[in-house]
Order: structure tokens, then C-alpha cells, then sequence
């Protein structure tokens, strides 16, 4: 069995993190025996608890940051040696062979997997490179993707739109994050239905994410805006949490401008997505700032029809007007004219509806983005995959065997 400490940049429940935690619900626990660092007390920590794995609190900060925040970066990394003490402290005493940190954002599980000289691999979230990079760091993208290159025994990637930040490398491996595709009760649709304020026949648009600009809500909120006129009974759902407090503020001082009271609904983060989804009739992404398109394939998965913008991970998940609809962009004339294309002709929808499962299931899932990262961690540690071809989701049986007498890497690649 595999001993792997994760390394988590955040305790909150993103999309990051909610790749993470399905991770380490799946994994064969005959094969790995996982344990989790979080940086700070919060719901990724008792939801990993939940699941059976050992989670430790180890303050950290982030060693990269928003481009206007890069001047934090050297006193975070002083801040962080102690924590990378520790870390090396608990992967000893749980006798770790491999670590993994989630995020671009941390950088001690590196640190301490090239101190114990064991296999490290980063998985990889963010666009790193280019106008639409979220992280940066003070000595530029190419020494930052470089550094997780040479301290990394093996990189994952979400998307191509991740990959392209990075010099060519074998080292690089992308596994595509998946969801799971589940229907909610009638009766607690419904509940939920209430709880939004949205009458029997009315329909509603919806956009997930933390409010952030990069996010596109306030977009999406003037598209309504230039659609109430048209559609008198249309709402707009702003599902997540304020991730910038003064954007949301904006957003709340547009709804007002905007005489759109009645017609707004910030819902906050939702532990219910897939009720909240299955009451929308549109799931808008209006992100450019998304490695990969998660709250796309939510919206497939609830069975609702997805409109993107042409940017990130979306367009490896969207193929227009067979699983979904891609807009230019997310300027919010071309968001209007876009939606009221697809409410105008619900008769699109069941066709988009039915591709969309298709897609997550057979492209999309979780199982297959299980499945790709035990075959990382069991490369880098030396061991042998015996079944090449993973079986069908629900299928019983392991999907992996290792082999004795592999070797451990030098966490240096």
C-alpha cells in the first residue's frame, strides 16, 4: 500500500478542492492510504474527515498571488518555511512514498518531498501564462512553471488550456477533472425552487463561481438587463461566494441601476448544486479566467442546457450546438442575443440535454479522473499498471495492481 500525503492550498469547497476531495473518496484504499494537509480550519477538512482520510491543519500561505499582490510573495515564502518543516515533520511520521499538492498556489509539499527524497506531483489548476493567467509570480511565468517542472517528479494538468503554460515535457499528464452525474427528488427540487423565489412556469438563468471579476457575473447581469424588456419572466441565479468583496458590491449596486430586484438572486454557495442547476433552464460560464470548464459540465450533468464563452477549458468541453452553445465572447450584447437564441427554441434542448450526459459520462467522469491520477502515483513510485484499459464505471473489480520491488524516485523527476 502507498502512503500519499496531499497538499491543499485552500480548506475551502472550490473547484480545486472538490477535485481533490472526490480524489480522495475514490481511491482504492487497497492500494493508497491517503492523509490530507489543509492550511487552515474550513469545510474541505471535515468532508476529507468524512471520508476516512487523517487531516492535519499546517498554516501556509500562497507563494504566488493576483498580479497586484506579487509584493506579498517573499514575506509568504519566509512564512512558509516553518510550515515546510512540518510537513517534512507529519510525511515521516506516516512514513509518506509520494506527496501531491493541489494548486499552483502551494509550494511546501515540493519543498518537502526534495528534503525527504520522495516522488513529489503538483497537480495543476490555473491558467499560468498569457493575458488570462490568475496566478503570477515576481520572477514571471516561465521561471514559475519551470520551478514546478524541475520540482516535480510528474505535473497534472486539468486542460490544454493549463498545458500550454508549460515547455514541452514528458513529465506533464493531463487528467481532465470529472463530475457526477445525479438526480435530485422532485419534492426537494422543489423545496429549493422556493427557497429562490421562483414561481411554477417562470424561467431562470444561472452562473456558478465565487464572485470574482474574472467570473463574468457582472456580464451575465447586464445581459439580463438588455433582455428583461423581451422576457418578463426571466431571473437571473448568481450561485457562489464573494471572493472581492467590492466586486460584489457592484454587482449589487447594478442590480439596483438596473431596476432588477425582483429579478436577481444571489444564493451564496450551495451545497445543493445539483438541486440549484435542475431548476435553471440555462447554466452560463462566463469565465475567461477558468483552466477548465467545471461548472460546464455541472450544468450537463444536472440535465440543463450550457451556454460558454469561447475561452479556457470550455471549448475542450462544448461542441456547439451538439452538447451545448459557445458565445465570442462575454460582452454582454453577445451574452443577450446568445441566450435569447437558446430560450427561443427549447425545442434544441433535449437533443443538447441527452449530448451533455453522454459527454460527461464518457468523457467527464469521475471515475476516469480517479483513475488517471492512481496511474501517476503509481508510476512515480515505481510501480507496474496491470490493467491499461480501466473498466466501465460501476464495473467491479480492482482497476490496478502493483507489482513488488519498484522503486521510489528522487522527487526530482
Amino acid at each position: 500500500m502507498i502512503s500519499v500525503l496531499f497538499v491543499s492550498h485552500s480548506a475551502e469547497l472550490n473547484g480545486a478542492e472538490l477535485w481533490l476531495l472526490e480524489t480522495l473518496r475514490r481511491l482504492d484504499r487497497k492500494m493508497f492510504a491517503p492523509a490530507l494537509i489543509i492550511p487552515r480550519p474550513g469545510p474541505l477538512g471535515p468532508a476529507a474527515e468524512l471520508a476516512g482520510v487523517p487531516v492535519e491543519i499546517v498554516p501556509m500561505k500562497w507563494w504566488v498571488t493576483e498580479k497586484g499582490r506579487v509584493w506579498r510573495q517573499p514575506a509568504a515564502r519566509l512564512f512558509n518555511r516553518r510550515a515546510v518543516v512540518r510537513i517534512v515533520r507529519i510525511a515521516r511520521g506516516r512514513k509518506t512514498e509520494v506527496i501531491l499538492s493541489n494548486s499552483a498556489a502551494t509550494f511546501g509539499g515540493a519543498l518537502a518531498a526534495r528534503r525527504l527524497g520522495i516522488p513529489h506531483v503538483w497537480s495543476i489548476h490555473e491558467i499560468l501564462a498569457g493575458d488570462r493567467a490568475i496566478l503570477h509570480s515576481f520572477r514571471g511565468s516561465r521561471a514559475l512553471t519551470r520551478f514546478i517542472l524541475d520540482r516535480s517528479a510528474r505535473v497534472i494538468v486539468n486542460s490544454e488550456s493549463t498545458r500550454r503554460a508549460f515547455p514541452s515535457s514528458d513529465k506533464i499528464t493531463l487528467v481532465y477533472n470529472g463530475v457526477e452525474i445525479r438526480s435530485a427528488e422532485a419534492e426537494r427540487r422543489g423545496i429549493v425552487r422556493a427557497e429562490l423565489g421562483l414561481e411554477e412556469g417562470s424561467r431562470a438563468v444561472g452562473v456558478v463561481g465565487k464572485l470574482y471579476p474574472g467570473k463574468g457575473q457582472k456580464e451575465v447581469l447586464l445581459a439580463l438587463a438588455r433582455l428583461a424588456g423581451r422576457y418578463p419572466d426571466l431571473k437571473l441565479i448568481i450561485i457562489g461566494t464573494a471572493a472581492d468583496r467590492r466586486y460584489e458590491q457592484d454587482l449589487r449596486r447594478l442590480v439596483r441601476l438596473n431596476h432588477l430586484s425582483r429579478r436577481v438572486v444571489f444564493a451564496g454557495f450551495r451545497p445543493d448544486i445539483v438541486e440549484v442547476l435542475q431548476n435553471l433552464s440555462v447554466v452560463v460560464v462566463a469565465s475567461v479566467v477558468d483552466s477548465f470548464g467545471r461548472a460546464a459540465l455541472e450544468g450537463m450533468a444536472a440535465g440543463v442546457p450550457v451556454l460558454a464563452v469561447k475561452a479556457g477549458g470550455s471549448i475542450e468541453i462544448i461542441r456547439p450546438g451538439r452538447n451545448g452553445f459557445l458565445a465570442e465572447s462575454r460582452d454582454p450584447e453577445v451574452l443577450a442575443a446568445a441566450l435569447a437564441e437558446i430560450l427561443d427554441h427549447p425545442e434544441h434542448w433535449p437533443a443538447i440535454v441527452e449530448n451533455g450526459f453522454r459527454t460527461v459520462r464518457e468523457d467527464f467522469s469521475i471515475e476516469k479522473q480517479v483513475q488517471g491520477v492512481s496511474r501517476v502515483l503509481l508510476e512515480v513510485c515505481g510501480r507496474t499498471i496491470l490493467c491499461p484499459s480501466p473498466p466501465e464505471a460501476g464495473s467491479e473489480g480492482p482497476l490496478f495492481a502493483s507489482l513488488p520491488g519498484g522503486g521510489k524516485g528522487d522527487g526530482r523527476g
